[in-house]
């Protein structure tokens, strides 16, 4: 509005000018008493009827030049009116920024949609408004229109064949692609992003999803996360329907709950109907202790990074675990989707968790044989030495980052890592677990096993700066 209020300003100027000029010039050179014919009586007649229509002309030419006068008064105040309030706009547009420390929906209210060039990925999450947990309209129908937001998600991996090196096998290197497992995803952004478990495509060649009107799409792993068992994949689709994510927080003992998700890898979209039967249960799985929310609601193979819905259809949890006992039902889990929000955004914008502490390497688990005699330092002793054998399980360091912490610490490829500032490392979830408890730029000690000899290097933690 101020920039054509300007322009309008300065094209008009010109054109006042001329219009004022232009009628004084055609006025004077118009004379009606000397026009028509000769003749006493005519002229006088003739100058009596000019007399009253010059009068009349007279009047109408003052009431003109009254209201001329009026309007460029009011044009010329108004005019000034408006160039100052175009320059005190432009003013404050050059030296006012916009509210720093507003929320990103309020910085980005002006630009529509939101999804301006500079926004990230993850900002087309759906985030729920309110915080209760309970549905006013037909639940039937809302839990409905959540289904169309499940996927089901088919690992491939290629497998070796064994006709191949004879010439009979389909695939020159020897191997094919075959679908060896299966899981659940639930979309949470139009665009394709898709949340689901890092167990459910940890370790995939190919992936592929299935929406629930059967469409077929590959997709593409965007970031994983160990420590939250959570992954983000995407595929290429516009238009998609997410879910909104609700407050985990707000829900209660005996709320009722919806498990949405791809049983057994064949029932698509199944729904299973529960209760949350409890909250901030600290289970372990594969040795690594998760803070999880319990549910009633039917879990089996092929839900894991399913969604868990309240009755608003709000995604409050992503199906993870069940009991593993043939003989116990009724127990399942999910990670409560407020301690998963910020690892989703985070997977998605930068396809890592940031804020970490970090060091760099690549590991595997191990068993090595130890001494009764070494102590709980679990060194390794060739055979031959003295006392009787154990096993431990230990960390061994397969790669290492160039400019990591690790490396800047003297840490070497092989090296097995026994303990972090003084507690025994027994697998990947323990060293995981124990970094996990400093802070980027703490200065830690990891004892490491370097042939027969243990050596104590002094890291200073890092954090990861890249997918």
């Amino acid at each position: 509005m101020e920039n054509n209020n300007w322009n309008w300003y300065e094209n008009a100027t010109p054109n006042v000018g001329n219009n004022t000029q232009q009628p004084a010039g055609n006025n004077s050179n118009g004379n009606y008493g000397e026009s028509g014919n000769q003749g006493s009586r005519g002229k006088k007649e003739r100058k009596h009827v000019a007399t009253w229509t010059q009068l009349i002309i007279c009047m109408l030419v003052m009431a003109l030049i009254g209201g001329g006068v009026g309007a460029g008064a009011v044009y010329f105040a108004t005019r000034g009116q408006n160039n100052q309030q175009v320059l005190n706009d432009a003013g404050s547009t050059v030296v006012t920024p916009p509210d720093a420390t507003g929320d990103l929906e309020e910085n980005s209210a002006g630009t529509g949609s939101g999804n301006s060039p500079s926004a990230s990925p993850s900002s087309g999450i759906n985030m729920s408004s309110g915080s209760s947990t309970t549905s006013t309209g037909d639940t039937g129908s809302i839990i409905r229109t959540c289904m169309s937001s499940v996927v089901g998600i088919d690992i491939e991996q290629e497998v070796s064949n064994g006709y191949a090196m004879f010439g009979y096998g389909q695939s020159e290197s020897g191997a094919t692609s075959e679908t060896v497992g299966s899981g659940s995803g639930v979309i949470v952004t139009s665009d394709g992003y898709i949340v689901t478990n890092n167990h459910v495509v940890e370790g995939a060649d190919a992936i592929k999803v299935h929406l629930e009107d059967g469409t077929e799409y590959p997709a593409t792993l965007i970031g994983t996360d160990s420590y939250t068992d959570l992954a983000v994949i995407k595929i290429d689709a516009t238009g998609l329907p997410a879910a909104t994510l609700g407050n985990s927080g707000d829900m209660l003992v005996c709320d009722t709950v919806y498990a949405i998700g791809n049983p057994l890898g064949v029932l698509a979209s199944s729904v299973s109907e529960g209760i949350i039967s409890g909250l901030d249960r600290v289970i372990e799985i594969e040795g690594q202790e998760m803070t999880l929310m319990q549910t009633t609601a039917a879990v089996n193979p092929g839900n894991s990074g399913g969604g868990l819905f309240n009755s608003k259809g709000e995604l409050i949890g992503i199906v993870n675990a069940k009991s593993s006992g043939t003989d116990v039902e009724g127990l399942g889990f999910a990670i409560p989707i407020d301690s998963a929000k910020q690892i989703i955004m985070d997977l998605i914008d930068l396809g890592y968790v940031s804020g970490r502490p970090y060091l760099g390497i690549s590991m595997q688990n191990i068993s090595i044989r130890t001494t009764s005699n070494s102590g709980n330092n679990g060194s390794f002793f060739p055979f031959g030495s003295y006392g009787s054998y154990g096993y431990v399980n230990r960390v061994q360091v397969v790669g290492i980052e160039e400019g990591s912490a690790a490396e800047q610490a003297g840490m070497q490829v092989n090296d097995i890592i026994v303990s972090l500032g003084g507690t025994e490392i027994n697998g990947s979830s323990d060293l995981s677990t124990l970094l996990y408890e400093y802070k980027v730029g703490d200065t830690v000690t990891i004892t490491v096993q370097r042939g027969t000899e243990l050596l104590d290097l002094s890291v200073t933690l890092g954090e990861r700066t890249k997918a």
